[in-house]
């Protein structure tokens, strides 16, 4: 991740300083428009541009390694009438995600993929796969 601030905080959180890491939490996603939870996984060197400007990543959610994502991307769970259907997406080593992409649900995006702007993603992704809003489905 590219900010030292969420690091900290990620830091604090997992090391038992559960408040002082929300709020740093609080005042980075202020600060940058978004909402990337200090919970979330989020591997090394995985650069999110634009400070994630828009961003929504879910609090269980696993990111890989050198994964690039760009604005207003959102990974999450899926819901169904007002019910949380499951766990969030666990998204895999060096992965592009283009700008206002979507991933929701359960489901695995394999290392080495690409996924287009504006690709909302609800399947899992097979690895080395582009997969983009054009296609109807990965």
């Amino acid at each position: 991740m590219n900010s030292k601030l969420w690091k900290l905080s990620h830091k604090l959180y997992a090391h038992g300083y559960r408040r002082v890491g929300r709020t740093l939490e609080l005042i980075y996603n202020v600060l940058n428009a978004n909402s990337i939870s200090t919970e979330a996984e989020i591997g090394c060197n995985t650069v999110f541009f634009y400070h994630g400007l828009g961003c929504v990543v879910h609090r269980d959610c696993i990111i890989g390694d050198n994964c690039k994502i760009f604005g207003n991307v959102t990974i999450g769970c899926k819901w169904s009438n007002g019910v949380n259907d499951g766990k969030p997406p666990h998204i895999g080593d060096n992965v592009l995600i283009g700008a206002g992409t979507v991933i929701l649900g359960d489901i695995y995006v394999g290392e080495n993929s690409i996924i287009g702007a504006n690709t909302t993603v609800i399947t899992d992704v097979p690895e080395k796969l582009y997969c983009d809003w054009k296609s109807g489905k990965n």
